[in-house]
């Protein structure tokens, strides 16, 4: 009895003591000393928010804990607490193994159930931010102004397709009728926003539609069809994709933006999220990298660790106040879970990753690193450094890559990266970064590294 009471406290780390003693009749109510428990008593729902990636894990058989192992691909998250909840990144089927326990131990056997990702977070770009105050199509007079929707052989169609316009959304069904030529499906918004030649402008919108489709996008002058930011069909993919272009010169003039649906016909169309903006307001959006990370190409790819090392200090830089966290290193990063005390100054949360990855200024580079917090955090710095001191040589600190600050949201991955940057001679890169200010008890997740030679 005594090693199995023994076996049942070890599985149950991560929960209070308290719970085994003084825990509330509702909870355990059932929980018997009668044995370990059989495992075919486990009964458990798997649910999955789509929109967010959180799945949430409800072991249904009354008088157990459960103890979850979730294999996310290249680590493995446990927990003993009923309604575990986390975020996966990437589309996917992963797999949770459930044991059940009570006072005598955990149950000898297990079963096993799917998590089933439908989208990867990181790859979808919506544009820019809609809700930033430098959108100018936010608060702009946005009206409809025509439509020209023709069949085959360019005879305008009788019936022309309702369209709803709002500044947050424009929606139309195709009609099955129109052909396949380009311009035989257009649809005319006009605005008040007011152009200049002495500026340059952002754009974005995020087009929607069951299929893939193929859309024209004309960002235009009111009146002149032949001045233009653009003109061409662009590809979008089935349950929405972005278009967007960047810091493009204006012309003086109002403008206006016509789309056209040819070769699309009998499809709902739903298009929301437009921006408009001038280039030098910055609404902090990252745009998505120009390169095409290959995973052949990875660099980091069965990376050796030389050296780990954490260093979090209070607001009085006092790192002995303290408990320094557990970074759990897998293929393709770290995870860790933020103490409490940390300060909020930058470099009072630092973790250092020294690693056996080398680089040389023969080359230019394009760098990824996907950081996700089960909190909001208010800034975690990213720097890509020089290690070949492993730490002895402070002048190490010196050179980087990169040194940046991003703001995360609470289960929302940031994909932060570099495109084509002239290499340094290093022998043993180092990625630092700093977590100070972030909340304590939130998961921070660092994965899919990622370095390359840029070609």
């Amino acid at each position: 009895m005594k090693k199995l009471i023994y076996i049942a406290m070890s599985a149950l780390s991560v929960v209070s003591c308290g719970m085994l003693t003084g825990c509330s009749a509702d909870k355990y109510e059932m929980i018997s000393e009668g044995g370990r428990p059989d495992a075919s008593l486990i009964d458990v729902t798997v649910t999955v928010d789509q929109e967010t990636n959180r799945y949430t894990l409800h072991l249904n058989t009354p008088g157990y804990y459960p103890f979850w192992s979730v294999n996310m691909g290249s680590s493995v998250k446990t927990s003993s607490q009923n309604d575990f909840s986390g975020v996966i990144n990437d589309a996917g089927t992963y797999q949770v193994e459930v044991r059940i326990g009570n006072y005598n131990g955990l149950s000898e056997g297990s079963k096993t159930y799917d998590i089933v990702i439908e989208n990867s977070l990181t790859n979808v770009f919506k544009g820019f931010d809609y809700n930033s105050e430098f959108n100018m199509w936010k608060t702009a007079n946005v009206t409809f102004g025509s439509t020209w929707f023709a069949d085959g052989s360019w005879t305008e169609l009788s019936a022309q397709p309702s369209v709803e316009v709002s500044n947050e959304r424009i929606f139309l069904h195709t009609p099955a009728g129109m052909g396949g030529d380009q311009w035989q499906g257009q649809v005319h918004i006009n605005t008040d926003i007011q152009v200049s030649a002495g500026e340059t402008y952002d754009f974005s919108c995020f087009i929607n539609a069951a299929e893939d489709s193929k859309v024209t996008v004309k960002v235009q002058k009111e009146g002149d069809d032949e001045t233009s930011f653009c003109a061409d069909q662009q590809s979008f993919k089935a349950n929405g994709s972005a278009f967007y272009f960047s810091d493009q010169p204006g012309f003086d003039g109002t403008l206006k933006i016509a789309f056209d649906f040819a070769g699309n016909p009998d499809m709902d169309f739903e298009i929301t999220g437009i921006v408009f903006k001038k280039h030098s307001d910055d609404d902090g959006t990252l745009l998505p990298p120009a390169v095409e990370f290959d995973d052949s190409r990875n660099l980091f790819t069965g990376f050796t660790v030389e050296n780990l090392s954490t260093w979090f200090a209070n607001s009085g830089w006092d790192d002995s106040a303290i408990v320094q966290p557990t970074i759990n290193v897998n293929p393709d990063g770290y995870s860790f879970v933020m103490p409490a005390g940390v300060g909020s100054d930058q470099w009072q949360g630092q973790v250092h990753l020294w690693t056996n990855v080398p680089t040389s200024s023969a080359n230019s580079y394009d760098f990824r690193v996907v950081i996700t917090s089960t909190e909001d955090h208010p800034g975690v710095t990213i720097k890509l450094q020089k290690g070949d001191s492993l730490g002895e040589d402070t002048s190490d600190d010196e050179v980087s890559y990169c040194l940046t600050k991003v703001e995360l949201k609470a289960d929302e991955p940031y994909t932060y990266y570099f495109e084509n940057i002239s290499g340094i001679d290093i022998e043993k890169l180092q990625l630092c970064c700093d977590y100070a200010g972030g909340a304590a008890g939130s998961e921070i997740t660092v994965s899919k590294l990622h370095l390359q030679v840029h070609q």
